[in-house]
């Protein structure tokens, strides 16, 4: 009998373990400033390209947000100075997703709910409308960017203290920038 019970016992431990063990990185809160080291452990990393000082990454681990319910995202992963900087999101526009209107409420609706926060600035660029948020408990910014015609859209979630070690990135070197 008491075989038995120490044998339940340690089934139980190392059913609550399980969870514990099989941590790993989350794509729907990046954990930003991470090294890659730490986030790569198991080797779900892979690096495509490195411009301006910056390293540019595929997830190929397990990653399913909200987003791959409705489209097929491209997803990539920017780091400077081997820490994680933006995680950096690209969909293609359908024409079934509903009107201009019906998308930006949409998306201000999922994202505010996201980051925890509701503010955000709003500006046209020609074609693309560019929404932007803040988040200055962990210093966090948003920006997403709809095309008003093709109906695609582009985000950047990134770690502004990172971004601020770049200081004199052009535009077109800049993933947060989100240029054409």
């Amino acid at each position: 009998m008491k075989m038995l019970k120490k044998t339940f016992m340690l089934i139980v431990c190392f059913v609550f373990a399980i969870p514990f063990l099989s941590y790993g990185f989350d794509c729907n809160k990046p954990e930003f400033g991470a090294r890659l080291e730490d986030l790569n452990k198991e080797g779900h990393f892979v690096k495509y390209m490195e411009k301006a000082g910056i390293s540019y990454y595929n997830y190929t681990g397990q990653c399913k947000m909200d987003i791959h319910n409705i489209h097929n995202p491209r997803l990539a992963y920017a780091f400077i100075d081997n820490q994680l900087y933006a995680r950096i999101v690209s969909v293609p526009g359908r024409d079934d997703i509903g009107s201009y209107d019906e998308r930006k409420k949409k998306m201000e609706e999922r994202i505010s709910q996201q980051i925890g926060i509701e503010k955000h600035e709003t500006k046209q660029d020609g074609k693309w409308t560019i929404f932007q948020w803040y988040n200055e408990k962990n210093n966090t910014k948003f920006k997403l960017k709809l095309n008003n015609e093709t109906k695609e859209n582009k985000t950047a979630f990134y770690y502004e203290p990172l971004r601020a070690k770049l200081p004199i990135l052009k535009d077109e070197d800049d993933p947060v920038s989100l240029s054409e």
